[in-house]
């Protein structure tokens, strides 16, 4: 899993900087954290740990400056939530939203870009 997650995030034409903080891969648990830079100079923090029974994420855009963007994770702080534990912050918003790939995740932020006028 680990591995996937990497490799589509090189394999991402938004990705410009890939930098890989942490990896454990044993038996009990699989854990990656990485730092993706974006075209547009922002930020993707990947966080993923794979246990046998469960696993938790974070896939967390932010600006250059720390402005969150948009934030996907299940963190079982939104128990009102709909879909907790998963769920998305939007700015200052907290939506519902299923468990998302990293696939998934650049596809919005590639969306986002777009409207933006910083990608094509």
């Amino acid at each position: 899993m680990v591995g996937q997650i990497i490799a589509a995030l090189r394999r991402s034409p938004l990705v410009k900087e890939l930098e890989v903080l942490e990896v454990i891969e044993e038996e009990s648990v699989q854990f990656l954290r990485v730092k993706a830079e974006i075209v547009d100079g922002s930020l993707l923090y990947v966080r993923e740990a794979f246990f046998p029974d469960h696993s938790k994420y974070s896939y967390h855009w932010q600006t250059r400056t720390g402005e969150m963007l948009i934030r996907w994770d299940n963190a079982p702080h939104h128990p009102e939530i709909s879909t907790h534990p998963d769920h998305k912050h939007a700015g200052e918003q907290v939506r519902p939203s299923s468990r998302v790939s990293v696939e998934e995740a650049l596809a919005e932020l590639s969306e986002a870009l777009k409207r933006k006028g910083k990608i094509k």
